[in-house]
């Protein structure tokens, strides 16, 4: 049996076990589930297939996969439990007017989720430039962009609360379409960095990259990548509050926390996952990652830096 198979049969059989532990959640509903895998799960993923279709992926040098790998995970657990669970909630309640904590936020996760793993690998071995190589886009990695771009952008303005947030700005601050636009540029910017460069430099750059090497199966790769993806927002929704982003009365158990996180977020990895392994274009998932979480948080972002 090969190992891509292995690893989907794998990831089947956890998927299917957290969608169980849900079912079994008061007020949970079963139907959100399959909108998930529709338009998070396999609508990205068949789209970053397709679009990059003829995509070369670029050198990406994997010194030792394994002992690499003992070091993300020993990075996971702390970055997941430590500053995802405990560590930004510290820093909320340090600072707590705006946009200053906004800031603190950003810097935090940088320093601990992009500039101390970076410190590691540079002592596996790595230069500044096999780290962060921001290449630009060839046609298909554009093509590639403006697809997946176009997507997400039906899927959140279809499905989302971002509209509805963003119209009840607009009437606060009797903002016009045209200003929202314009702020949206440097909004896209900031989550770029934020969300982008923090998640896919650590998640895909680094983890996948490592587990696709030891694993010898790209396939493999992406999946282990998008469980531990998944799981590492867990710990917000239990210890910082994440979870009332998500509509959860409430703070949920850890192995709630865990299932629903792995079936709501993993999806959403194993596209990204597909962009890098196909690509192995830095720039194209961190732009792309940016642009995914604009509309949910322009609205947000905005009322953080009119304050």
């Amino acid at each position: 049996m090969s190992r891509a198979l292995v690893a989907s049969v794998g990831y089947v059989l956890i998927y299917g076990g957290c969608l169980a532990v849900l079912l079994t959640a008061p007020g949970f509903d079963a139907s959100e589930v399959a909108a998930v895998l529709l338009l998070l799960g396999v609508a990205p993923a068949l789209a970053a297939w397709l679009a990059t279709i003829g995509a070369t992926p670029r050198a990406q040098p994997v010194h030792e996969p394994a002992r690499e790998l003992s070091w993300i995970a020993l990075l996971l657990v702390a970055i997941g439990v430590g500053f995802l669970g405990y560590g930004l909630s510290a820093v909320r309640a340090a600072v707590t007017n705006e946009p200053a904590r906004s800031v603190a936020i950003l810097t935090a996760k940088l320093a601990v989720m992009v500039w101390v793993p970076a410190l590691v690998f540079r002592r596996l071995g790595y230069s500044w430039r096999q780290l962060f190589e921001f290449p630009g886009l060839d046609w298909i990695e554009l093509r590639t962009l403006l697809v997946m771009m176009g997507l997400f952008s039906i899927i959140q303005l279809r499905f989302g609360r971002g509209p509805q947030a963003i119209g009840t700005l607009m009437a606060e601050y009797e903002l016009s379409a045209w200003q929202v636009i314009a702020m949206a540029l440097p909004v896209w910017a900031w989550l770029a960095v934020e969300a982008g460069l923090v998640e896919e430099f650590l998640f895909r750059a680094l983890l996948q990259s490592r587990m696709a090497a030891w694993l010898r199966s790209p396939v493999a790769g992406v999946l282990g990548m998008s469980v531990l993806f998944a799981l590492a927002h867990a710990p917000g929704y239990v210890l910082r509050g994440a979870h009332t982003v998500e509509g959860m009365a409430r703070p949920p158990e850890v192995l709630s926390a865990a299932a629903y996180a792995m079936v709501m977020l993993s999806p959403i990895g194993v596209a990204f996952g597909i962009l890098w392994a196909r690509t192995r274009n830095l720039t194209l998932v961190v732009v792309l990652h940016g642009w995914g979480d604009l509309i949910p948080n322009l609205a947000p972002l905005i009322r953080a830096f009119a304050s």
